[in-house]
């Protein structure tokens, strides 16, 4: 099918769902739909953090000495302001390292989100959160499969110290139960 042709059908789509969604919703559904998809306060309070940062990650894990790493970060606002893209590189056991991860907030479910990736694997890491205390301390449960396929989860965390200092940290369980390994980066805001 040519472009042009192509570019048709995919117009006339999406006209035809608004208007299928138009049918079924009634002015008010649609005008809910449009309020939810709009960037609110919790959108603007991501926001602040957009800019470059220096990063200190901490490993530790009972029994053994914590180990840091240095790295950076860059916060960028897309989507116009409805999502968060974090661009980050670093060491980690010795290797370079980078990930990318996009943070965001579900008007919708009330509930933040988040996706992780980096060079350490092909998988994506998933986040959802909620905070108690107006978006200062967002606690998340993370989602990912393991290199056997089996799904894992991880409690998360990211906690404003100040505008220009916040903490990701990432947190597993041993086997029973009891605190297993944990990431802290700390991100300070480059002058």
């Amino acid at each position: 099918m040519p472009k042009r042709d192509f570019a048709r059908v995919v117009i006339s789509l999406l006209l035809s769902l608004g208007c299928f969604s138009f049918a079924i919703r009634g002015e008010a559904g649609v005008t809910a739909q449009m309020q939810s998809a709009a960037p609110g306060p919790v959108h603007k309070q991501l926001a602040r953090l957009a800019g470059e940062y220096t990063t200190v990650t901490k490993f530790s894990m009972p029994g053994a000495t914590a180990t840091e790493s240095k790295g950076t970060a860059k916060f960028t606002v897309i989507l116009d302001g409805r999502f968060l893209l974090e661009e980050s590189d670093g060491m980690f056991v010795g290797q370079q390292t980078k990930s990318t991860k996009i943070w965001g907030y579900d008007n919708a479910t009330k509930q933040y989100e988040s996706v992780w990736m980096y060079t350490g694997a092909t998988g994506m890491m998933k986040l959802t959160g909620k905070s108690d205390d107006g978006g200062k301390t967002v606690r998340y449960s993370a989602s990912f499969n393991d290199d056997s396929g089996a799904s894992q989860t991880l409690d998360a965390a990211m906690r404003q110290i100040d505008d220009a200092h916040f903490v990701v940290g990432l947190y597993a369980k041993a086997p029973d139960g009891s605190a297993g390994p944990s990431f802290d980066t700390t991100y300070t805001r480059k002058k």
